[in-house]
C-alpha cells in the first residue's frame, strides 16, 4: 500500500523536480569555486584616494545633528576628490562634506561619468539607464536606487558597473570571468533568475517549498529502492531493473540517495530558522559589543583626535568609529591593510587589542555578573573554532560557560573577531553547513579529501538526477503516444 503511493509521489515530483535537481548538482560544483560576484572592498579600497584635504574638529560637525539624534555609526572617505563623513542613526543617514560641512547633495550626471571612471578605468564605455533590475543586481531592495546607470567598459576584462543616481554608490561590479562562472554556478544554484529573485518573499517561498517537496521526493525514492532490493532479495545485491536507466537510477539512488535527500533538506535550512521542537530552549542572543544598546560612544568618549591618526597613517582610505563594549577605538583602512587603533589615550597612538580583562567584561555583559566561566589561550582548532578555507585564524581567547547550551565563546585579540556557539547553533550548523558543504572539522583539516569527497558526491548525484530528467522525458513521451 505504501509503495504503491510512494510510487505514484516519486514519478509525479521527480517530474516536476528532477531537472532542478540536476541543475542543483552540477552547479554545486561550480560554487566550490565562484560565487555571486559582488563589490569587493579590497578592490574598492585599491582605487578609493587617500584622505586628504582639512578635517574639522569632531564637535563642529556634531554640533550640526538635532539634539534628539543618537548616532550609531560614524565614518570618514573620499568622494571623489573630497572627504565626506558618513553619519547614521535609527532615523537618519546624512552625508557631509569634511572641508565645509555642508550636506552632500544627490549626483549629477557628470559626477556619476566621474566615479564610473574611478572604478572603472580609462577604457571606452557605453551607458544605459535602467529602471528595471536585471540578471546581476536582482535585488528587490535597489529599486529605491532607480534609475540605476549601468556602464559597459570595452577593456580586457568588460567590466559592466552599476551606480546608483541617488548617492553615486557603487552597486554591482562584473566582469566577464565572474559573469561566465556565475551563469554556471550561483545563478542556476540560487535559482537568481531576475524574475523572480526580485521578489524576495516569492523566491524565499519557491526555494523552501521546492526543496521541502524535494526531500520528499528523495525519501519516497530511498523507500522505494530498498523496497526494491528486498523484494528481490534472494538474487543478491543486483537491481530487479532490466531497462538501462531505470536500472542505473536505482543503483545511483542506492548509492548516492542519502546523499542528495541530507543535500537538499540542508539548502532548505540554510533558509529557515530552527523549528522551536527542535531547538534547546531559547539560547542567549548575541551581543553587538557596541556601546549601550549597540549605539555609538559619546564622542567626548574618543580622546584620540582622529586627524591625529589621519597624520600617523599613510594613505588612509578610510576612519570609522568603532567600540567595544565601553572600550573607544578606531578603525583604519590604509593601502597596507586594516588597523584598529586605541582611542582612549590622547598621548600615544597604539593597537587596539582585546585583553583576558576586556574578554571578561564581554562575557559577563552577555550573560551576567554571577556566570560561571573559564578562559584559555587557544591555540589548536577545537570542534567549534576551525576554518577550511583559512578565514580564521589563531590564537584565540575561548571561554567556556557552564551553562545548560554549552556556550563558547572565542575571541580574536588582534582582529576583534568574536564568535558564539551554543547548542543550538552547533544543531543548525549540522544540519545546514555539515550536510550542505561537509563542513566537519576533520575533512576541513584534509582539504584533498574534502575535494575528493564532495567532487564523488555531486557527481554521483548529478548522474542520479540525469537518470531521472530521462526517465521523466520517456515517461512523457510514451504518454503523448498513447494520447496520438
Amino acid at each position: 500500500m505504501f509503495t504503491k503511493i510512494f510510487r505514484k509521489t516519486h514519478k509525479v515530483l521527480g517530474l516536476l523536480l528532477s531537472v532542478l535537481f540536476l541543475m542543483w548538482f552540477l552547479s554545486g560544483i561550480v560554487m566550490i569555486y565562484h560565487g555571486f560576484p559582488r563589490v569587493n572592498q579590497k578592490w574598492m579600497l585599491a582605487r578609493q584616494g587617500s584622505l586628504q584635504g582639512g578635517f574639522p574638529v569632531l564637535d563642529s560637525l556634531l554640533l550640526l545633528l538635532p539634539d534628539s539624534c543618537r548616532l550609531s555609526d560614524l565614518s570618514v572617505d573620499m568622494y571623489l576628490d573630497r572627504p565626506v563623513f558618513h553619519l547614521k542613526g535609527k532615523q537618519f543617514s546624512v552625508k557631509r562634506y569634511a572641508d565645509s560641512l555642508q550636506v552632500v547633495e544627490k549626483p549629477d550626471s557628470l559626477e556619476i561619468v566621474r566615479l564610473a571612471r574611478q572604478w572603472g578605468g580609462l577604457a571606452t564605455y557605453r551607458v544605459d539607464t535602467l529602471y528595471r533590475l536585471d540578471q546581476w543586481i536582482p535585488f528587490g531592495r535597489l529599486r529605491k536606487e532607480f534609475p540605476i546607470y549601468k556602464f559597459s567598459f570595452e577593456d580586457a576584462d568588460r567590466q559592466e558597473l552599476y551606480l546608483s543616481s541617488q548617492s553615486g554608490a557603487l552597486l554591482q561590479r562584473t566582469d566577464w570571468n565572474a559573469r561566465f562562472w556565475a551563469r554556471l554556478g550561483a545563478i542556476p544554484h540560487w535559482v537568481y533568475f531576475t524574475s523572480l529573485r526580485e521578489n524576495q518573499t516569492l523566491w524565499l517561498r519557491f526555494m523552501v517549498w521546492a526543496s521541502a517537496l524535494g526531500c520528499v521526493m528523495c525519501f519516497t525514492g530511498l523507500w522505494i529502492g530498498i523496497w526494491a532490493f528486498w523484494k528481490n532479495r534472494r538474487r543478491g545485491l543486483r537491481s530487479p531493473y532490466r531497462k538501462w536507466w531505470l536500472r542505473w537510477h536505482h543503483i545511483t539512488g542506492m548509492i548516492f540517495g542519502l546523499f542528495a535527500l541530507t543535500f537538499v533538506f540542508s539548502g532548505m535550512m540554510s533558509l529557515v530558522d530552527l523549528p522551536a521542537w527542535m531547538q534547546k530552549g531559547k539560547s542567549q542572543r548575541e551581543v553587538r559589543f557596541r556601546g549601550r544598546d549597540g549605539e555609538m560612544l559619546p564622542p567626548a568618549t574618543y580622546v584620540l583626535d582622529y586627524r591625529r591618526v589621519l597624520d600617523s597613517l599613510p594613505e588612509t582610505k578610510r576612519l570609522e568609529w568603532h567600540s567595544f563594549g565601553l572600550h573607544p577605538y578606531y578603525t583604519v583602512y590604509t593601502a597596507t591593510g586594516k588597523h584598529y587603533i586605541d582611542a582612549s589615550d590622547s598621548t600615544v597612538i597604539t593597537p587596539f587589542c582585546l585583553t583576558e580583562e576586556r574578554v571578561r567584561e564581554a562575557v559577563q555583559r552577555i550573560h551576567g555578573q554571577e556566570v560561571s566561566y573559564t578562559i584559555e589561550w587557544l591555540t589548536n582548532w577545537d570542534d567549534d573554532y576551525y576554518s577550511r578555507r583559512g578565514m580564521l585564524t589563531l590564537p584565540v581567547y575561548k571561554v567556556v560557560v557552564d551553562d545548560e547550551f554549552h556556550t563558547r565563546h572565542y575571541f580574536h585579540p588582534k582582529t576583534l573577531y568574536h564568535r558564539q556557539v551554543d547548542d543550538n547553533g552547533r544543531l543548525k550548523g549540522l544540519l545546514y553547513q555539515g550536510f550542505h558543504s561537509l563542513n566537519f572539522k576533520f575533512l576541513a583539516e584534509r582539504p584533498l579529501l574534502w575535494n575528493l569527497l564532495m567532487y564523488v558526491l555531486l557527481l554521483g548525484g548529478s548522474f542520479l538526477s540525469l537518470s531521472g530528467v530521462v526517465l521523466t522525458l520517456k515517461w512523457l513521451k510514451r504518454k503523448i503516444m498513447r494520447r496520438r
